[in-house]
């Protein structure tokens, strides 16, 4: 659910409106009612979310993510995971996290719960402003 969490606090930081929220969910209650992954419709969703970002600055969204973890995601990490991930450290493996969510936010969480790295989603940026 990081990518809900993200979301949250974005909105919060006034990176979209309402009405954008309502287009998410939209999209989000049609993936579920429908159980397909259209393409089309995937594309849509996509372009929305990258829409979000765009202009804004990466070290920007670098820093929000760290903030946004310690508001919504820290204290809800599942024991279990954070146990299981230690168990396969401490036995000398490499942990990643692999997401769709954003990897600035899935770079923020391996780096919490001292994972080898993460793997998330890229977004275009050109200059160190995303595209």
């Amino acid at each position: 659910a990081a990518l809900f969490h993200f979301g949250r606090g974005l909105y919060k930081r006034k990176f979209f409106e309402t009405r954008d929220l309502a287009k998410f969910a939209w999209q989000q209650a049609w993936f579920r009612l429908a159980g397909v992954e259209d393409p089309e419709h995937m594309q849509d969703a996509r372009d929305s979310a990258l829409s979000i970002v765009k202009g804004h600055r990466v070290a920007e969204l670098e820093t929000i993510g760290e903030e946004i973890y310690d508001e919504y995601m820290a204290d809800r990490i599942w024991p279990g995971t954070r146990a299981l991930a230690q168990a396969h450290l401490d036995a000398g493996q490499k942990v990643w996290l692999v997401t769709a969510a954003p990897v600035e936010i899935a770079q923020v969480i391996a780096r919490r719960l001292g994972l080898t790295g993460a793997l998330g989603t890229v977004a275009e940026s050109v200059d160190g402003v995303y595209t």
